[in-house]
């Protein structure tokens, strides 16, 4: 149960977002922290399919085997296609540049 352990933790950061906006007692900030939650939500959306698909792919949820798995031929060869969306995503969620429009605002 690796995966679904670290999926479960990587999408707590949605709520620090969204109770720091409803903490400073003002609705434009909570609007902004609704927006932003939104956002993040798009994008762990994205970055859970295609952790899902991986393993549907090697047909188990533990770490270990989806390594071991590998050991003909990486996965990121036949997925690529996956592995660009996974990438965006990454970039998306980071708030790099071409995606920093909660910086921004």
């Amino acid at each position: 149960m690796g995966i679904l352990y670290t999926l479960a933790l990587s999408s707590l950061g949605v709520y620090s977002i969204l109770f720091a906006g409803w903490s400073a007692n003002s609705k434009y900030a909570f609007l902004g922290s609704m927006r932003s939650t939104a956002s993040m939500i798009s994008y762990e959306l994205i970055l859970s399919s295609v952790i899902i698909i991986v393993a549907i792919i090697t047909g188990s949820l533990d770490y270990t085997v989806v390594i071991e798995s590998q050991q003909a031929i990486w996965l990121i060869l036949p997925l690529f296609p996956i592995f660009i969306f996974y990438f965006i995503s990454i970039l998306a969620e980071t708030s790099r540049t071409p995606f920093d429009l909660q910086e921004a605002n």
